[in-house]
């Protein structure tokens, strides 16, 4: 049934608070409407009840376009709510498939993988499953090693920023252990890591050479659509490696070089 109403879309909606999925409740007229979420700088709204997604501009877009499918009637409050589906995998699992296999994204996924490794954070979600690197500045569900706990976090925050590297909140989390041990904990968990590969089944690059090959057939195999090859080559760019450490290094060196400051 169609809803009628003289209100505008901005009065009608309200954003709630957002759940660690990273995603945004959203009701109209008082009444179940759907969640947003934010990726990548633009938004996705998701109408209670259903799956499919819509893009928008901003966060007020995504809720106005709930409320027009509420007065649509496309929308039925007494629905039961879409679920939000498991950590989704696409070639390998610890790259998003949001992002494509580009040598940029794949450069960004092997450094950040191997600094939440040193910083004792897994990156898992509650049923286990992998999370892929999702960019630099969109919600990224990791485990804390120190605690167990799953948080949502942002990788653009736990990089640190303008040269100083130190994670941003330097307290990890509410309900983590005491900030005081949380230094000591990292060390004895993470160790000394390897400046080469140990891994029996699957070589890991650590040389700034060996990433640059396998970088460059990586390219080959993603405009090839040989989805078989690019996939063996990101496990060994991006799979779990006690020396992620020496190969992210070596990532960094194929980085843009910053531009000088007038």
């Amino acid at each position: 049934m169609t809803t009628t109403t003289t209100k505008p879309a901005d009065e009608r909606y309200e954003i709630g608070v957002r759940d660690a999925s990273g995603r945004y409740p959203v009701t109209v007229d008082g009444q179940p409407g759907g969640d947003i979420h934010r990726f990548h700088g633009e938004w996705y709204a998701r109408p209670h009840g259903h799956t499919e997604e819509s893009r928008h501009d901003d966060r007020h877009k995504a809720a106005a376009h709930l409320a027009d499918l509420v007065d649509s009637g496309a929308i039925d409050p007494a629905a039961t709510p879409a679920k939000t589906p498991a950590a989704a995998q696409g070639i390998v699992p610890w790259l998003s498939p949001r992002l494509k296999p580009t040598r940029r994204n794949i450069l960004s996924a092997g450094i950040a993988l191997a600094r939440v490794a040193e910083l004792a954070w897994l990156p898992e979600d509650e049923d286990g499953n992998t999370t892929g690197y999702p960019g630099s500045d969109n919600p990224w569900m990791l485990k804390c090693l120190l605690s167990g706990h799953y948080v949502m976090r942002w990788w653009s925050h736990l990089r640190g920023r303008n040269g100083d590297n130190t994670p941003r909140p330097e307290y990890r989390h509410k309900g983590c252990i005491d900030f005081e041990d949380q230094a000591g904990k990292v060390a004895a968990l993470v160790g000394e890591p390897p400046i080469s590969c140990p891994c029996r089944e699957v070589t890991h690059p650590t040389t700034a050479e060996d990433v640059k090959q396998l970088l460059a057939r990586a390219e080959r195999a993603r405009k090839a659509d040989d989805a078989d090859t690019l996939r063996t080559l990101l496990t060994q760019l991006l799979a779990p490696c006690p020396a992620s450490s020496a190969r992210a290094e070596s990532m960094k060196t194929f980085l843009p070089k910053p531009k000088p400051k007038n």
